[in-house]
């Protein structure tokens, strides 16, 4: 009897330590001394070097403003790419501690995947790359067609809903990476290649095989919502990132930005200060730099101003706001109050 109790108290005491473990916070960030961003190897729209050598990019901008609240400064970052097969290993194994995008998320791989999705970063949207479409008029012309896609239950799905939608008949040929996919359409085994609008984008700047004429469609398969993700079995940094991500979209939703930001330092209303941190206390209950928003206002701007930058009109993509858009102005992009 006695030795039952011995083990049940000894497994409840691993149990927790093991829990307390898993459920880190900050702690491995902060041991570490940097945010080490995980970025997929199929998409130079998230993170790239520019003709000075400078890292640039949406998941960049992400990655400082992560840096930016844990230390109060924007540089402590390290980029990791990575194949969206390995994402939830490198999690597991505390290869990285974030990864923007290279994962598609639905209800039927919640459970599966390690990693869990914070919050959207943007809207990308689920889109074709086309061998030889010259003379195609509509998506009525490519009817029948082999489609090459990543063998997830989200894009297979997407596109089921869409084919059925148009009538299309387009046999579908699932690989198990976007890479697979993308090998497979360049070795000819497909007309039709399916993939996030921006990974198709950059795809067809480095087109890696100048024997096949490929062109981008443009036609909407489905909005695919682009996420920042970390470990389920972490909740308090999870819990962390989710209101760090909330920052930049609620100052621009109280029209606060780059140029304007310091009128604000002395508002009365508690929303405002707490996102500006001259309230201090709920920033530091995170465990992050109370004016740490004010240092990303000056530096970055607000989500707004992010995306312009890194993927809008200052950008070399020129993407549209489109459904990035805040709510109030018919977008997708919504934020909630520091109370």
């Amino acid at each position: 009897m006695k030795l039952k109790l011995f083990l049940s108290s000894l497994l409840i005491t691993i149990s927790a330590q093991s829990a307390l473990a898993e459920d880190a916070g900050l702690q491995y960030i902060n041991t570490g001394g940097a945010v080490r961003c995980g970025i997929p190897t199929d998409n130079q729209f998230l993170a790239y070097k520019d003709e000075n050598n400078n890292l640039k990019g949406i998941a960049v901008e992400i990655c400082r403003i992560i840096s930016t609240a844990v230390f109060g400064r924007s540089d402590r970052i390290k980029m990791l790419s990575l194949p969206e097969t390995m994402v939830n290993d490198a999690i597991s194994k505390n290869k990285i501690d974030v990864m923007i995008g290279g994962l598609a998320y639905s209800a039927s791989n919640e459970i599966s995947n390690r990693a869990a999705p914070i919050d959207v970063v943007y809207y990308d949207r689920l889109a074709f790359i086309a061998e030889n479409a010259e003379q195609a008029k509509s998506m009525k012309d490519f009817t029948g067609e082999k489609v090459c896609l990543v063998k997830d239950t989200d894009d297979i799905n997407r596109l089921l809903s869409y084919n059925n939608k148009y009538n299309l008949n387009l046999q579908m040929m699932p690989a198990q990476s976007f890479s697979k996919a993308k090998e497979s359409f360049f070795l000819k085994r497909c007309r039709l290649l399916l993939g996030n609008y921006t990974t198709l984008k950059d795809l067809i700047a480095n087109n890696p095989s100048s024997k096949i004429s490929i062109e981008l469609l443009p036609e909407t398969v489905d909005i695919r919502p682009i996420y920042l993700f970390a470990d389920r079995e972490n909740p308090t940094l999870r819990s962390i990132l989710k209101w760090i991500m909330n920052a930049p979209k609620l100052a621009e939703d109280l029209n606060i930005n780059q140029t304007n930001y310091t009128e604000s330092l002395n508002s009365k209303d508690p929303v405002i200060a707490n996102l500006l941190g001259t309230h201090e206390k709920l920033w530091k209950s995170y465990g992050l730099e109370s004016n740490w928003v004010q240092i990303m206002l000056r530096e970055r701007g607000n989500y707004g101003e992010i995306f312009t930058s890194s993927l809008g009109e200052k950008s070399p993509f020129k993407l549209k706001r489109k459904h990035n858009k805040l709510k109030k102005d018919d977008g997708l992009i919504t934020s909630f109050p520091f109370l």
